[in-house]
């Protein structure tokens, strides 16, 4: 009992204590993107509106922003595909295996009008890796394009300029 007791003593649960993070304010933009990826989903089930599932997307996450970016190019009938770069584990070899794909990939790469565009996702304090930067200037020198994209709205101005161009 005394073993006990000198341990709550020399517990301090002030630096105990985790910092809460800010709750989530979700931007205007994907509140309406929310609305616009509803009625697409939803225009050819003939579902009554009661049943209907309302879209939830954030983008204060990596997969959360990666989601919602793959979903309005879809929605725009563009092509777009999440790549995986990360390796797996292998219990029997109990490490980890690489994927196989090259050092540097994007998270997403999309085909809009013809064009090739690699979207990098970084949240926070994220920032772009060696190998990023040197795959972003073979893309750049063989025609396509490779940005980097850290919120919903960051996406939606450069995709934007992009289609423009």
């Amino acid at each position: 009992m005394n073993d006990i007791i000198q341990l709550l003593d020399k517990y301090d649960a002030s630096k105990a204590k985790k910092q809460r993070k800010k709750p989530y304010r979700k931007p205007e933009s994907v509140k309406q993107f929310e609305a616009e990826y509803k009625t697409f989903y939803y225009q050819d089930k003939n579902m009554p509106i009661d049943w209907q599932v309302k879209p939830n997307f954030r983008d204060d996450t990596s997969n959360g922003l990666t989601k919602c970016i793959c979903s309005w190019l879809k929605m725009k009938n563009h092509f777009s595909a999440r790549i995986n770069t990360t390796g797996t584990y292998n219990a029997k070899l109990k490490r980890f295996v690489y994927s196989g794909s090259t050092k540097g990939m994007a998270d997403i790469t999309a085909v809009i009008n013809g064009k090739h565009i690699s979207i990098e996702v970084k949240i926070g304090k994220d920032k772009p890796r060696a190998e990023q930067l040197k795959i972003q200037q073979q893309i750049e020198q063989a025609g396509g394009k490779y940005v980097f994209v850290r919120s919903f709205e960051d996406f939606l101005e450069q995709i934007n300029e992009f289609i423009k161009h």
